[in-house]
C-alpha cells in the first residue's frame, strides 16, 4: 500500500501522483487522514493519502515490451469521467479531520443528488429516443459508481444499432449529460434485450479467435476499433493466457485492441 504526504490533502495527491507517473482518471485515492496545522506549530501534522493504479493489466501474463508502452498510456476502463474516489473521501480534501456525522450527511447528500440526476438522465434518453421514434420505458439501477439503464422497447435492434453503433453513443452521451449536472465520477451502462451480456460472449470469442492465430501465425492480429468497455472486456479475456499479450493502439473513437505473440518484439 502506497502512503503519501503532504502539506495539506491536495500535495499529498500531487505526490503520489508524480511519484506512480500516474494521473489523476488513472489512481483511486483514499484520504487516510487530513492535514492538521497544531497550535503555535506544536503536533502539526501532514496529510496522509493512499494512492492505488486502477489501469487494467493488458500484458496477457506476459511482458509488455518498452517499446510498447507508449500505446498503451491511454486507460482503457470505461470510465469515461475521471478516477475512482471512495465515498469516505470528502468533497474538500483540506477538510478530512470532520466527523463522522458531517461525513454520512455529505454521503447521503451526494446518493439524492445522484438519484436525481440518473432520474433526469433517464427522462433525457426517452425525449432523445423519441425523437427516433423508438419508445423506451427506462429500468434504472444505481449501485456505488455505476448508472445502469435497461432501456426496455419493442424496436431493441434500431435502438442497438450496427456492432452496438447507436447504444454505444447514446452512452456516451450519458456520461457528457451527467458531468453537465455536476456528477462526475460516475460510470453508466446503457443496456437493452440483454445486449450487454450477449456482446460481452460474442468479444470473448472473437479475443480467443484471434489469440489462436496470433500463436498460429506468430504476427499480431489487429481487431476493430470499439469502446473501452468492450477493449476492457477483451483485455480480461485474455488476461491468464501466457502465449499472447494485448494492448490498445489508435485514438478514440477508433481506439483499438491488438492481440500479439507474447514473444514478439
Amino acid at each position: 500500500m502506497a502512503i503519501f504526504t503532504g502539506e495539506t490533502a491536495a500535495k499529498a495527491i500531487e505526490n503520489g501522483l508524480k511519484t506512480l507517473h500516474l494521473t489523476r482518471q488513472e489512481a483511486k485515492i483514499t484520504i487516510i487522514e487530513g492535514a492538521k496545522k497544531g497550535f503555535l506549530g506544536i503536533n502539526k501534522k501532514e496529510a496522509q493519502v493512499k494512492v492505488e493504479s486502477i489501469l487494467p493489466q493488458h500484458s496477457g501474463g506476459a511482458y509488455l515490451h518498452p517499446d510498447l508502452a507508449g500505446q498503451t498510456e491511454k486507460k482503457d476502463d470505461f470510465d469515461h469521467v475521471g478516477g475512482v474516489v471512495d465515498e469516505s473521501v470528502i468533497e474538500d480534501p483540506d477538510e478530512a479531520d470532520i466527523d463522522d456525522a458531517e461525513i454520512l450527511r455529505r454521503q447521503n447528500n451526494n446518493k439524492i443528488k445522484l438519484n436525481a440526476a440518473a432520474g433526469r438522465l433517464a427522462d433525457y434518453l426517452t425525449d432523445i429516443l423519441a425523437v427516433m421514434q423508438i419508445e423506451v420505458n427506462p429500468q434504472l439501477s444505481i449501485q456505488h459508481q455505476l448508472i445502469t439503464i435497461d432501456l426496455n422497447t419493442d424496436k431493441p435492434g434500431l435502438l442497438i444499432g450496427h456492432h452496438g453503433l447507436t447504444i454505444n453513443a447514446l452512452q456516451a452521451m450519458a456520461v457528457v449529460f451527467l458531468n453537465q449536472h455536476g456528477i462526475q465520477h460516475i460510470n453508466v451502462i446503457l443496456d437493452t434485450d440483454n445486449y450487454r451480456k450477449r456482446r460481452e460472449t460474442v468479444l470473448a470469442e472473437v479475443a480467443k479467435q484471434a489469440a489462436t492465430e496470433a500463436i498460429a501465425t506468430g504476427k499480431a492480429v489487429y481487431l476493430d476499433s470499439m469502446p473501452a468497455m468492450e477493449r476492457k472486456q477483451v483485455h480480461q479475456a485474455l488476461t491468464d493466457n501466457k502465449f499472447v499479450r494485448t494492448y490498445s493502439q489508435g485514438d478514440e473513437p477508433r481506439r483499438s485492441v491488438v492481440v500479439a505473440p507474447a514473444g514478439e518484439m
